[in-house]
């Protein structure tokens, strides 16, 4: 693994985590998915899930944290606040997470009907 994911987290958003996982009995971590999108978003969403092989594991206090390459090969850094009952994510997208992109796409989402990229 050429450079780990940075993952930022409010405190409060980590204690919400940590509760959803105590109100599962079935799942242990939460996972970050990729979910491609307009080039100039990166969309990640949070699951409950449990560890499968292949995954790459990450750790931030007592919580456990999941995703795959597909993520890593996407996403640079992901911070999350948790407000008004929701987590906020926010991303920044890799270097080469763009490479799929035409140029009308890169400069705005307009024409790209939400997906610019080939995957």
């Amino acid at each position: 693994m050429e450079n780990p994911l940075k993952i930022k987290l409010s405190k409060v958003a980590l204690i919400e985590l940590i509760e959803m996982i105590k109100l599962d009995e079935t799942h242990d971590s939460v996972r970050f998915v990729y979910v491609s999108g307009c080039c100039k978003t990166a969309k990640v969403d949070i699951y409950l899930d449990n560890f499968k092989t292949g995954d790459i594991k990450n750790n931030i206090n007592d919580l456990l944290i999941l995703y795959d390459e597909t993520l890593l090969e996407n996403i640079n850094e992901i911070t999350i606040a948790y407000k008004d009952a929701r987590f906020w994510i926010k991303t920044l997208p890799s270097s080469n997470s763009k490479k799929n992109c035409s140029n009308h796409c890169s400069t705005s989402c307009n024409g790209c009907s939400g997906h610019c990229d080939s995957h």
